[in-house]
């Protein structure tokens, strides 16, 4: 392998042998990996980003064609093979998708009028030249011929020798310079089936074979309807399988269904139908029927009969039934049992594999058997949802030459095939030490040592992960640093994690329409930010995936999180360290702790700078992830609370970590006391708006805090959050206390005290009352909450564009769902049938809340003022809602910003309302209580961060009217890219 083209290092600067620093410890040398498989994969380096462009993806393929003539037969020349094929696909899909052009994102209603089809050409023909169309549409037709010639040779029964296949492979390396340079620079699109979905090019022949038995007969023609991405590289191998079978007229056609077909291939599809073709549409694994249907609604519409539509592809685990609403006789599936990778992970399989492996290990004896205990709740967890990997864990019987035995565990886990699945190879040895030791990776399987877990208490795991966390994020800086080149590529498809950033902060500009037209412009903010360390990130820092290895903790999944197709492809180190902040629940100290270790192992000095931004996408991926897996698939019930604690968990990340930052950045106040007068702000509505799906303040609302802690004022909050919450405030917002839980609870923070203020029996009352609520299906409660109840529901967001539009008013909305509030009916069966006479409750937008009778904002003001002052302290309330009267009653005196919902009310109380709403009315009103706008200014200037930071160019952004973002957003050229697909 020496002379492989390919062979050296991995950037420029660090060669792929894991270094030997200080504390790795023994585990820094994988020694029973096999030399061959060392020397094969590590000439693969740059299958550690998926994310290949049309120019690399064509020197590669001219690399594997050299290959074939110097490899080994066996195992080797195989995936050498295979490699050509994906490469080949790939490029195939790419040039198909250049020829379609650029469409646009219509709703269905317009979509098929005259006006929506016009639109549609126009976009098409100006995204392409004619010229350009001909020749690639010539090099298209060439590269077909010769990637067919090709293939016919591997779906071949007899046996193809290695130069048969590179004389046949060096006709498609020649037509790669054709290429326009446009096209040169575009990415390949990720082929699901093959990276994360667990098929393999066998599973696609026995879809073939099925198809043969069901249709023997050769004379008639079929037309290959592949459907991008996964369409591009199922039909090219069943062409050539079909043509081998003697079918006599075979011919190909990919399409994008729910982009729509493009000129071309709409011409290509009537000219079949009206020769008589059938139509076979062929994907991988259906989440649903909802994409085949589209393609059968094009192709019918292009002149196919119904009865000559067929339809081809395997069935995931995860949606058994995709096929039940297409019609009968018409489909040809592969059920998941009989997927090529089920036959891999057999115990006889594995255990040819595991004798190879072991034997290099001098061991005289090997025996394989599953294993039941371990190996159940792995199948469990692979067969209900898309995208889990298949894997199993098996008992292995070791014995020496000597007559020494020892027992080992082995897991046997799909990880792609072909290139797709080197990098978990790659990254297991380059973090030997930091992940469980890796015997090797053969078929797309890797095999890794699998360690049972003794039972160790919560907070002592807690700890140890803590200080694993840091060592492990900066070893793959060490290890698995990015090339610039290859960090700076644009993900223009998929960039989900900046796509989630996006989403979210546009938001700030405004809702409806407004804030998908921001959506470019924000992202560009974010690719802005830079990272000086581009690395491999982790993805996932869960504490569910770290097992306590013999010298330290080990991370297991560690390849397929940061880079693919689902993933998050975000490319710095402070995700990863944002996303352990997350996942332990770290205290201030702690995280600060964190941070340092991993600079002082990294190098990475600056990290702080771009914490942020990662903790906010950590929390938004997280709260985005759950909700897709509690709609994905059905959940039972314990299933159901940990995705919800889950969320709650990441819900609470960020308005914490937001309310620190911001607080970091308010005038810092240098002591806390009480005195008077005592300013007392509700939260929600005033403090903090939910602008990013979660709550927060904006730059006004940073301001005017800053101005109330220059003059010296005691601050209070008065809110129906937790108290948890209020405590956490008030340090962040250098706040003196607060009232909890519509007055249920206060916080003294100046002495660090508390006081309830419900009676033992209205709190037995709410415990009882949460105990049924948990016991109905459907139904979940923020936790948090001990003196009141939240309740809430998960609502789905229906799809398509206007619906998305409208969601978009939602500020609820995050993911693929929003929260709701529980049925009125529930809640008054309930507090009847109980007797819970104490309680009573009202409906907001995203929620229930549930309190005491007892207790509101006014009476939780009254003691507070009694309780750190005096009863005829004067007091001056903000608030916005009719739950703010009380409040507005027992203050002194009383403001609301223009948002307030009872304004009648609220003057009749002698309150004072502002001309602006929200953030920008209460810095209006806190102007109007220090008696100085012109300090204001001052302040103002002097106090907040610079223009520069990103979260700070959104809140500002916040702050303005709408109709100020709407004109900035249309008259940005940039905006309307959201309308294009």
């Amino acid at each position: 392998m020496n002379s492989s083209p390919s062979r050296g290092p991995t950037n420029g600067s660090e060669v792929l042998e894991p270094p030997v620093i200080g504390s790795d410890l023994e585990h820094s040398v994988q020694a029973g990996v096999l030399p061959a498989e060392l020397e094969f994969y590590q000439t693969y380096h740059w299958s550690l980003n998926p994310h290949l462009t049309v120019r690399e993806a064509i020197g590669h393929l001219g690399e594997e064609v050299e290959r074939l003539s110097i490899v080994p037969s066996g195992w080797v020349i195989d995936e050498v093979t295979t490699n050509i094929f994906l490469l080949s696909c790939g490029l195939l899909n790419c040039v198909d998708g250049h020829l379609r052009g650029l469409a646009l994102r219509l709703p269905s209603r317009v979509e098929g009028t005259a006006i929506g089809r016009g639109a549609t050409r126009f976009v098409e023909a100006i995204s392409n030249s004619p010229w350009s169309q001909r020749k690639v549409g010539r090099w298209r037709q060439q590269w077909l011929s010769d990637l067919n010639n090709f293939l016919s040779l591997i779906v071949s029964p007899r046996a193809s020798d290695a130069k048969s296949l590179a004389d046949s492979g060096h006709k498609l390396t020649r037509l790669g310079s054709l290429l326009p340079p446009k096209l040169l620079t575009k990415q390949l699109a990720i082929p699901s089936p093959f990276s994360h979905l667990d098929l393999t090019p066998n599973d696609v022949l026995r879809l073939g074979e099925f198809f043969v038995g069901r249709f023997p007969k050769r004379a008639q023609p079929v037309l290959i309807v592949g459907l991008r991405t996964s369409g591009s590289y199922f039909a090219p191998l069943l062409r050539a399988f079909l043509e081998t079978e003697g079918y006599r007229s075979v011919e190909l056609l990919t399409v994008e269904p729910l982009k729509g077909v493009g000129r071309r291939e709409e011409i290509k599809l009537k000219q079949f139908a009206a020769r008589g073709y059938w139509a076979l549409i062929v994907d991988d694994s259906p989440d649903s029927s909802r994409t085949l249907l589209a393609a059968s609604d094009i192709v019918r519409r292009a002149g196919f009969a119904v009865d000559s539509i067929k339809f081809l592809a395997p069935s995931h685990p995860a949606s058994l039934t995709w096929f039940k609403t297409l019609p009968e006789g018409s489909v040809i599936t592969l059920l998941p049992e009989r997927w090529h990778k089920q036959e891999l992970l057999n115990s006889k399989v594995v255990e040819l594999r595991l004798v190879e492996y072991f034997r290099s290990r001098n061991f005289a004896r090997v025996s394989v058997a599953a294993t039941n205990e371990f190996d159940a709740r792995m199948q469990n967890t692979a067969s209900d949802e898309r995208g889990i990997r298949l894997k199993r864990i098996f008992e292995v019987q070791l014995e020496t030459p000597e007559g020494k035995k020892q027992t080992k565990y082995i897991l046997a886990k799909s990880v792609g095939w072909g290139w797709l699945s080197y990098r978990a190879f790659l990254i297991g040895h380059r973090l030997a030490g930091f992940v469980p030791p890796i015997l090797g990776l053969r078929d797309g399987i890797l095999y890794m040592e699998w360690i049972p877990q003794p039972a160790v208490e919560p907070g002592n795991k807690h700890n140890v992960l803590l200080d694993a966390s840091a060592v492990y994020v900066a070893a793959r800086v060490r290890r698995l640093n990015l090339a610039a080149s290859a960090a700076d590529v644009e993900l223009k498809r998929y960039n989900n994690g900046i796509r989630v950033l996006e989403k979210a902060l546009s938001r700030a500009y405004g809702r409806f329409l407004t804030d998908l037209l921001m959506r470019s412009r924000v992202g560009g903010l974010v690719r802005d930010l830079g990272c000086p360390c581009p690395t491999l990130v982790d993805g996932n820092m869960n504490s569910s995936e770290w097992i306590l290895g013999p010298q330290r903790p080990l991370k297991t999944d560690y390849e397929h999180h940061g880079m693919g197709k689902t993933a998050l492809n975000v490319t710095d180190p402070a995700y990863d360290l944002a996303d352990v902040i997350l996942n332990l629940a770290l205290s201030p100290e702690e995280e600060n702790s964190l941070v340092k270790q991993y600079i002082a192992e990294s190098g990475d000095a600056g990290v702080e700078r771009r914490l942020f931004i990662h903790k906010l996408l950590a929390g938004l991926w997280a709260m985005s992830q759950i909700q897709q897996q509690l709609f994905n698939s059905p959940r039972g019930r314990d299933a159901q609370r940990d995705y919800h604690l889950r969320f709650m968990n990441a819900w609470n990340f960020l308005t914490v970590q937001t309310a620190r930052h911001c607080g970091s950045l308010c005038h810092p106040r240098t002591d806390l006391h009480w005195r008077a007068p005592l300013v007392v702000l509700d939260v929600d509505g005033v403090l903090d708006r939910r602008l990013f799906g979660f709550p927060c303040t904006t730059a006004a609302g940073m301001e005017a805090l800053s101005l109330l802690n220059a003059y010296n004022f005691s601050v209070a909050l008065n809110t129906a959050r937790s108290a948890a919450e209020v405590k956490e405030y008030c340090k962040a917002y250098s706040l003196s206390g607060g009232i909890a839980e519509h007055g249920s609870y206060l916080w003294d923070a100046v002495r660090q005290r508390e006081r309830v203020l419900i009676s033992a029996k209205t709190a037995r009352q709410l415990e009882e009352l949460r105990s049924h609520l948990r016991s109905i299906p459907g139904v979940f409660l923020d936790e948090r909450h001990q003196y009141s109840i939240r309740a809430f529901t998960y609502r789905e967001k229906p799809p398509g564009l206007i619906q998305s539009l409208l969601s978009s008013a939602r500020s609820s909305s995050i993911g693929d769902g929003a929260l709701a509030p529980i049925s009125t009916h529930i809640l008054h069966q309930l507090l009847v049938d109980l007797r819970l006479d104490r309680l009573t409750f009202h409906h907001t937008t995203i929620d229930t809340t549930i309190v005491a009778k007892e207790a509101d904002k006014g009476t939780g003001l009254v003691a507070l003022r009694d309780w750190v002052l005096a009863d005829d302290a004067e007091t001056i309330a903000v608030g916005d809602t009719e739950h703010d009267l009380a409040m507005f009653r027992a203050a002194t005196r009383s403001f609301a910003p223009s948002n307030i919902n009872c304004r009648p009310q609220a003057r009749l109380l002698g309150c004072r309302i502002a001309r602006y709403p929200h953030q920008r009315g209460l810095l209006e009103i806190v102007s109007k209580i220090v008696h100085s706008n012109k300090a204001r200014c001052v302040l103002g200037e002097s106090l907040m961060p610079r223009d520069d930071d990103l979260f700070m160019t959104v809140l500002r952004a916040a702050d303005q009217k709408w109709t100020t973002n709407f004109s900035n957003a249309v008259f940005n050229p940039a905006a309307f890219r959201i309308f294009i697909r």
